[in-house]
């Protein structure tokens, strides 16, 4: 077990020895808790997914401890590729956790807070590329002032890598682009353009963990959730990257049913001109 904890830390690449030493601390008493009281087998895939990481952090008496080791080893399931299998949707409704629009304010406040010109400008961006945009880590890594455009109607994002497209920054959450992208050259990198481009996108995935904001997951999370009663499925397959409409199922859960005088209204009127 203590040869298995220690190639998943090195593999979700910790950004400095002091997170090391605190993820190590978490993720080799949840693995052999995993093990011993939940029966799992020592692989990741049978390990690092979100209900089993909840129901861990649960055995900590202390609500705050709960909620660190909770974010540690969700970010650390996130570092090692966690993806949702099948037979978990029964699941997903506990896995899947978007911000409430009460909690929503606290996160301006957060990046208007930080120390320095640089850091504010990074979370402001942040903010703006995954709460605004819906875009994941390795996306905002990615992200160079040439692929942000500023039209009449508000920012738009060019998003590279294995999901090209174009994603508008949605209005509340632009605002913080204005912030973040002012003076931005074309090759400079959106966000945390100080760091090497090996170590930015696992740098992001740990940034709201390690400077106490929002995880990007979360923040995607939440933006999907808000379109999935919008937008018709294969604009949100587009607009969110993913290969093909499976991957909404576990936001399933989340979607809400309109009132049902609205919905036969809607159903007789499909189709009527074809």
């Amino acid at each position: 077990m203590r040869d298995f904890t220690l190639a998943c830390i090195l593999d979700a690449k910790p950004h400095d020895m002091l997170y090391t030493r605190i993820l190590l601390t978490f993720a080799s008493r949840y693995v052999v808790w995993a093990f011993h009281d939940a029966g799992a087998e020592l692989r990741r895939d049978d390990l690092f997914y979100p209900s089993m990481i909840y129901r861990f952090a649960r055995t900590y008496p202390s609500a705050k401890t709960q909620q660190l080791a909770e974010t540690r080893l969700l970010n650390l399931a996130e570092a090692l590729g966690y993806e949702p299998s099948p037979h978990r949707l029964n699941k997903q409704s506990r896995e899947i956790r978007p911000f409430s629009h009460a909690e929503l304010p606290a996160f301006e406040s957060w990046a208007a807070s930080r120390s320095t010109d640089r850091a504010r400008r990074d979370s402001y961006g942040l903010l703006a590329l995954a709460g605004g945009a819906g875009l994941g880590a390795t996306e905002i890594a990615a992200v160079r002032g040439r692929d942000l455009t500023r039209t009449p109607a508000g920012w738009v994002v060019r998003v590279t890598g294995k999901a090209p497209r174009s994603i508008p920054i949605r209005v509340g959450w632009d605002s913080y682009a204005d912030i973040a992208f002012e003076g931005l050259g074309d090759d400079d990198y959106a966000v945390i353009p100080h760091r090497k481009e090996s170590s930015r996108e696992i740098a992001l995935m740990h940034y709201g963990a390690r400077y106490d904001g929002p995880a990007i997951r979360r923040l995607r999370i939440t933006w999907i959730v808000d379109q999935i009663n919008v937008l018709p499925l294969a604009s949100i397959v587009y607009a969110a990257g993913f290969k093909n409409v499976s991957s909404l199922l576990r936001y399933a859960p989340l979607a809400k049913v309109m009132p049902e005088v609205e919905l036969h209204a809607l159903l007789r009127s499909t189709g009527a001109t074809q």
